[in-house]
């Protein structure tokens, strides 16, 4: 009978063991697989220019929108957007709302940039995959529906 009563702890033990190692491992592998991808792109791009330019794409946004939605200093957005504008990436645009305030807004360059950046992505990302078993190919698959939950589960709590 001690036997019996100790298997609920054994398995809460481990579940509370594998919590600890997804939430530790998790964000590092999905940077490193952002870096990785990153440095084979033809587009040279950095992760936060990227958020910019998906941030930007359902509409143009204030500089302090996107200071914090990157999580960042408005002086360092403000470089960030203009190196964007040099390319030909972002444009500033006048806030039809308030005049006083400026809108970024993404060009027809920026939107084919962030085409080419997530053709590429998943061209590597299916390539790579491409080589995995029927089962791992499953296992992601599964873990992506998850993935979508909990970050829809996490955007309910901010």
């Amino acid at each position: 009978m001690g036997e019996a009563q100790t298997i609920p702890g054994r398995r809460a033990n481990r579940r509370a063991a594998q919590l600890e190692e997804i939430a530790e491992a998790l964000p590092q592998r999905a940077s490193a697989l952002s870096r990785l991808f990153l440095t084979r792109s033809s587009v040279c791009v950095s992760r936060t220019e990227v958020g910019v330019l998906r941030c930007l794409r359902p509409r143009p946004r204030r500089i302090t929108e996107l200071a914090a939605e990157e999580r960042v200093t408005q002086p360092a957005i403000t470089l960030l957007v203009n190196r964007l504008a040099e390319r030909g990436w972002v444009e500033r645009t006048t806030d039809p709302s308030d005049r006083r305030a400026v809108l970024v807004a993404l060009t027809p360059a920026g939107e084919e940039a962030l085409d080419l950046l997530r053709a590429e992505y998943r061209a590597l990302l299916h390539e790579e995959m491409a080589a995995l078993g029927d089962r791992e190919v499953e296992t992601l698959a599964s873990a992506v529906g998850i993935l979508a939950r909990l970050i829809e589960h996490l955007r309910g709590q901010e």
